[in-house]
């Protein structure tokens, strides 16, 4: 099988230069610079999980910015970068001679919490009418649900709502 190759570095990227002093001394010059990181690599970065590279990537599909529009996978993208990540599967260990079964809970990385944001912006599609199938309903109970957590933007949006 072969090993998939690593995604580039999604914060910053090095560069290096030779510079020469009025002495004629070189000297070597490491710099990152932050750019922005290109489709592909978000893609690559969201394909492994990563909830951020997510929340890109479904931004840049949700407006149509370097790729083709899709909100129905921009909806699923935020979906999934808003959804917790538990670090902790259950393995069934089979019994051995009289000992019965038993499952097992095995660690498999840190609790990752989902992002608020890309809730937020799901939530905003239905309400906006911009899912592919729109549903105010959804986008309000998933707005109420944030504002109840905390999250300020949504707070905000319920707050600015007429009441009736």
């Amino acid at each position: 099988m072969a090993k998939r190759p690593a995604c580039p570095d999604p914060r910053a990227r090095q560069i290096a230069l030779l510079v020469a002093d009025t002495n004629g001394d070189v000297t070597l010059i490491v710099a990152r610079i932050r750019d922005r990181l290109s489709t592909e690599d978000a893609a690559c970065w969201a394909a492994r999980g990563d909830k951020p590279m997510l929340l890109e990537l479904a931004k840049r599909l949700e407006t149509g910015d370097g790729i083709a529009q899709d909100v129905e996978r921009a909806e699923d993208l935020y979906q999934a970068a808003a959804r917790p990540t538990v670090g902790t599967i259950y393995v069934y260990s089979p019994g051995v001679g009289k000992s019965p079964g038993m499952v097992l809970p095995v660690r498999t990385g840190p609790d990752v919490p989902g992002l608020p944001e890309a809730a937020y912006r799901r939530a905003l599609m239905h309400i906006e009418g911009r899912a592919a199938k729109p549903s105010p309903r959804k986008g309000f109970s998933i707005l109420r649900k944030l504002a109840k957590s905390g999250y300020a933007p949504a707070v905000a949006r319920l707050a600015a709502l007429p009441h009736t």
